[in-house]
């Protein structure tokens, strides 16, 4: 029996041994078949030959120069310094990585690295010069530049490569004639110079001589079809043109193999975002970026991508990845701020735009985006000098006119009447006139905002009739049509109008939202999910469709299951949509599942390494978990990879103030408002800090002024509420927060008064709150959630009980608050207890908090052996919650086990101050 187990291994083993072909025939057959151009069979036989030898330098060395050839620079990069380490010869190897270095938009580094290198051989020298002068040109120093292409010509005089880098530095210095009169030269030389003409291509294209530089371009096709540059360079021309089928047919007719490589790749991505596919667009470019991540055209084309998805958060940190790889790129630095800007972010936008702002280089563009800055922060005289020297660039240009407008209708907005109004009702006029004599669609849209700004509806209307024609086949028309007739509560014209929205576009969002807000008031809760799923299941590629349906399952209190089985749907759907993702995690970390709120976050970090987002949300559940060390190694990556983001630097901050390392928090916290001035909760730590260190006057001053500036901003009221109610002085701070539950957007100032209404041992004008905002907000469930647990916390157990109650009549399926009444219920000696924790463990029997609660009422009804048994396994399943171990204990005590009870606590109090229920192991600990 043994025979015939092993004979079949050995004889498999035998076979393998005479098969297995040596170093040096694999080696030959990878340079054959790299000869032939057969890349992808040159790799296959060089990893082959690794996998005998893994410190093969040759092999490496060529398996290098192979990915480079496959345009996986990448790889190509690791895999040549692994050569370089193993001593393969410098002559060979350090233009190729030099090459690599600056493939991959690594120019600085390749001068670091290589500019003081001297190789023996002067063809390789010369080549290693030449990818030199091209990175410092790439730097902008074409003093150095100049020095590299004149050592690279000295060394090849008679080399066309030399001559074509030399030609280069020529058109960056400032003469280009020079530069054409060589590349004429060459070229009259050998007419089949394919560098020599695609060069002087690029220089007539910077001359605006499309028409000349065209035959050229195609001429370089026809000597090498596989040459990206000629055909990148033919795209842009398309698509400058609006020439789609022609940007197609170039696209089309890639040679296959240029088609599979990246830059195949990244130019179909580049026809897909022109042809409006966003999302194709983007499943090109993010596999992409993992093979070519400093290559600028590849990051603004999956920015681009990102911004028409709506995924601004994504689009933003490739920009600034960008702009660090070239931070003089102008172009660039618009792009960036324009998003900014889109991501309302007006600080930040006026930050990138200051370099161009303060040195005069500033275009019309630019002027328009700091003006419209300015205004989004309330700075009117600052915008409107934007806007004029905008206006002075282009003084026949409507978009000047337009924004000069608009600036003036925000303006009285924000404060109306007076002169204000005149001004505003002259902008309006004006705006009307742009809007009439343009053909497109932006100033009327334009003028129909702003008339729904001043709540004009019967003008908004009009205005809409007016854009319908030039708008024709579009869904936008009917659609803001309904949006209007919502507002106005004309529920058969809001109605008719959604539908005629649909008839032209099935996929048209917002009119199928508008058809769900509808039903909702209609109280046809059914037919609104109904309507949604419907579209979701036409509409597969719609995340935000999905997104929508969650909410809208949550808001009619449908199974918490039934939310998250959309959300990880939309997530199995569109593994590459952030939004989806990050709702997932909230979502779980909402319901109190901090198990698999961490597990998704971190599934969704190593999907989308590049989402600051969602790299936060992994920082947010590793700190939920009582992980305090890894939260914050993770706000720190968040940090390097964003910057400009408060996010990272605001983790910090309020780690190191649950540390009480108050010097520590406020030094993260003033990083985190540098990089977003405007960040609410940095501000409010900031302030938090100032009165914890007994700062209180500086506070309540920082405080005052805010609500100076931003009389409907809820945050500094309630911030001047707490520092007042800390001190006692309930009176000042009830009147804080009266003024911010009347604005338009309290917060949380609602449940906030009525806790200060209570501290003040003012019951009866806190019951009396209670009832008018309930009866004036029947919708809202977080005001009588936060009533309940502010009674929990104040161990008004009855009364947090019955508000609990009524809130689990609304909310029959929702976990949290299952947990609370059934936890109170057997606190309080009520009957059901037990039955509802079993009812809410069908639903989701991994709900850590329910399981912990269980265990204390079937302790509770003295049927210890079963709590016990259930809080191990609670414990074996969550390990790092050491909360579940104190509560084990105090069943072990109640149960009379006092020695394993001892050990439990002992294991606890080994823990210290991280865990902060110390206190409490203590007192325990005295009792046995």
């Amino acid at each position: 029996m043994k025979t015939r187990h092993f004979a079949p291994l050995l004889l498999a083993a035998a076979l393998a041994a005479c098969g297995q072909r040596s170093e040096q025939d694999l080696l030959a057959a990878a340079q054959k078949r790299m000869e032939q151009k057969d890349v992808g069979g040159a790799v296959i036989e060089l990893k082959n030959l690794l996998q005998q030898n893994p410190e093969n330098a040759k092999a490496r060395h060529l398996l290098g120069k192979a990915l480079l050839d496959a345009g996986d620079v990448a790889g190509a990069e690791i895999e040549l310094r692994r050569a370089w380490e193993l001593g393969a010869p410098r002559d060979e190897l350090a233009p190729l990585l030099a090459q690599t270095l600056l493939l991959s938009g690594q120019s600085r580094k390749l001068i670091g690295e290589f500019s003081d290198q001297t190789l023996a051989d002067p063809v390789a020298q010369s080549t290693l010069q030449q990818y030199l002068a091209m990175a410092f040109l790439a730097q902008g120093n074409v003093t150095e530049a100049k020095a590299a292409a004149g050592r690279a010509l000295q060394l090849q005089p008679e080399s066309e490569d030399a001559i074509i880098v030399s030609a280069r530095t020529k058109v960056a210095a400032g003469f280009p004639d020079e530069a054409l009169a060589a590349l004429d030269q060459l070229i009259l030389k050998n007419p089949k110079a394919g560098k020599a003409l695609l060069l002087k291509a690029e220089v007539l294209l910077a001359r605006g001589k499309m028409d000349e530089a065209e035959p050229l371009l195609r001429e370089v096709l026809v000597l090498d079809p596989r040459s990206y540059d000629a055909r990148s360079l033919l795209l842009r021309l398309a698509f400058g043109r609006q020439q789609i089928d022609v940007a197609t047919k170039l696209v089309d007719e890639m040679p296959p193999d240029l088609a599979k490589k990246p830059q195949g790749r990244f130019m179909q991505g580049q026809l897909a975002l022109a042809k409006g596919d966003a999302a194709k667009a983007k499943e090109l470019a993010v596999p992409l970026l993992k093979v070519m991540p400093n290559y600028l055209p590849l990051l603004r084309l999956a920015s681009g991508a990102h911004q028409q998805l709506g995924e601004l958060a994504d689009a933003e940190n490739l920009l600034n990845q960008a702009l660090k790889l070239a931070p003089e790129d102008l172009a660039l630095r618009r792009q960036f701020a324009g998003l900014q800007l889109q991501r309302r972010s007006p600080a930040k936008t006026l930050e990138t735009l200051r370099p161009m702002l303060e040195s005069g280089r500033a275009d019309a563009d630019s002027l328009l985006m700091a003006g419209k800055a300015q205004l989004m922060q309330g700075n009117f005289e600052a915008a409107d000098q934007a806007f004029g020297a905008a206006a002075k660039l282009r003084p026949d240009d409507a978009k000047t006119t337009a924004a000069l407008a608009l600036s003036a209708i925000i303006r009285d907005s924000a404060a109306p009447g007076g002169a204000s109004r005149a001004k505003a009702d002259a902008a309006m006029n004006q705006l009307r006139d742009i809007a009439a004599k343009d053909s497109g669609s932006s100033y009327d849209l334009m003028l129909i905002n702003a008339l729904l700004r001043r709540n004009d509806l019967p003008a908004a209307l009009a205005a809409l009739d007016r854009l319908a024609p030039k708008m024709k086949d579009s869904p936008v028309p009917d659609g803001l049509r309904g949006r209007i007739h919502l507002v106005r509560k004309d529920t058969a014209a809001a109605q008719a109008s959604f539908e005629a929205s649909l008839k032209a576009d099935a996929g048209y969002l917002p009119a199928v939202l508008g058809l769900v807000t509808l039903d909702m008031q209609a109280n046809r809760s059914e037919a609104a999910v109904k309507r949604l799923e419907s579209f979701v299941t036409t509409q597969q590629h719609s995340p935000q469709a999905r997104l929508a349906l969650a909410d809208l399952l949550a808001q009619t209190r449908a199974p918490v299951d039934r939310v998250t089985e959309v959300l990880a749907a939309g997530v199995r759907e569109e593994p590459t949509e952030a939004a989806l993702r990050v709702s997932l995690i909230d979502h779980y970390l909402r319901n109190g599942d901090a198990a698999k709120a961490a597990q998704a976050a971190q599934e969704a970090a190593a999907a989308l390494p590049l989402n600051a987002d969602l790299l936060e949300r992994l920082a947010r559940t590793q700190l939920a978990s009582g992980d305090k060390a890894q939260a914050a190694k993770t706000y720190t990556r968040l940090t390097v990879m964003a910057p400009t983001r408060a996010q990272g630097w605001l983790g910090l901050a309020q780690l190191r103030f649950m540390e009480k390392d108050d010097a520590g928090a406020e030094r993260e916290v003033k990083r985190a408002l540098e990089a977003e001035p405007a960040s609410v909760p940095a501000q409010r730590l900031l302030i938090q800090l100032a009165a914890r260190q007994g700062r209180v006057d500086e506070a309540l001053t920082a405080l005052r002024e805010r609500q100076k500036k931003n009389p409907q901003e809820a945050f500094a009221l309630m911030a001047e509420a707490e520092i007042e109610s800390n001190r006692q002085h309930y009176d000042v701070a009830i009147a804080a927060l009266r003024k911010a539950v009347a604005l338009r957007e309290p917060a949380d100032a609602a449940p906030r008064l009525f806790s200060v209404l209570m501290a003040a041992k003012k019951r009866d004008e806190a019951q009396a709150f209670e009832t008018q905002w309930a009866a004036a907000h029947p919708q809202d469930q977080s005001f009588p959630a936060a009533t309940a647990d502010i009674l929990l916390a104040r161990g008004e157990l009855d009364p947090a009980l019955a508000r609990y109650e009524a809130l689990l009549k609304r909310n029959p399926d929702a976990l949290p608050i299952i947990n609370n009444v059934a936890w109170l219920r057997s606190k309080t000696g009520k009957p059901g207890a037990r039955e509802l924790a079993e009812r809410g463990l069908k639903l989701n029997p991994d709900y850590a908090a329910l399981r912990d609660t269980y265990a204390t009422v079937l302790a509770n009804e003295k049927d210890f052996s079963k709590a016990i048994s259930a809080q191990r396994q609670l414990i074996s399943d969550q390990p790092d919650q050491p909360a579940y171990k104190l509560n084990l204990a105090q069943i072990l005590i109640q149960s009379g086990d006092k020695p394993a009870a001892k050990a439990e606590l002992e294991g606890l109090a080994k823990l210290g101050k991280k865990f902060p229920q110390q206190a409490q192991v203590e007192a325990l600990l005295k009792t046995l």
